[in-house]
């Protein structure tokens, strides 16, 4: 029994530290917002951002909890379209794809702001973030103004 306990002491001892040495991811910057493809159900979008992961393990991003705004209002919630993993102890920039079915009018506000010629696209909510074990859910708010 004394040697079972050991042996899971020394299993558990580096997963508790890894734990307590996570240092919080930071979005630095949003690059780029493109427009990808548009029709009366949604919206897909490509998000160009930088990301800094002080980190000495890769995380794997899941779980986005994201709600989208077109000029203030409520488009609909957006879906990540392909996994995103975060490299350990890096600053870079990533490619992130996703897309919306529009609720709420969100294609007559989309309409109104394209003969408008400029259109503020925001995104607020949560994402999830993975590392073996350890997970962490970080909140985050971001808005950019396209332009024709």
């Amino acid at each position: 029994v004394m040697r079972a306990r050991s042996s899971l002491l020394l299993f558990c001892a580096p997963l508790l530290a890894g734990c307590l040495g996570y240092r919080e991811v930071e979005l630095r910057t949003v690059h780029d917002v493109r427009v990808e493809q548009l029709d009366a159900q949604g919206v897909a979008l490509r998000v160009e951002v930088e990301v800094h992961n002080p980190n000495g393990y890769r995380i794997h991003v899941q779980d986005p909890d994201v709600d989208l705004f077109l000029n203030g209002r409520p488009a609909g919630k957006a879906v990540l379209d392909s996994a995103l993993v975060l490299d350990k102890r890096s600053t870079r920039r990533y490619s992130v794809p996703l897309h919306t079915q529009f609720t709420g009018g969100g294609l007559l506000l989309l309409l109104g702001s394209a003969l408008g010629g400029e259109m503020r696209v925001g995104a607020t909510g949560t994402v999830t973030g993975r590392a073996g074990l350890l997970k962490r859910k970080v909140p985050f708010e971001v808005e950019e103004t396209l332009t024709r």
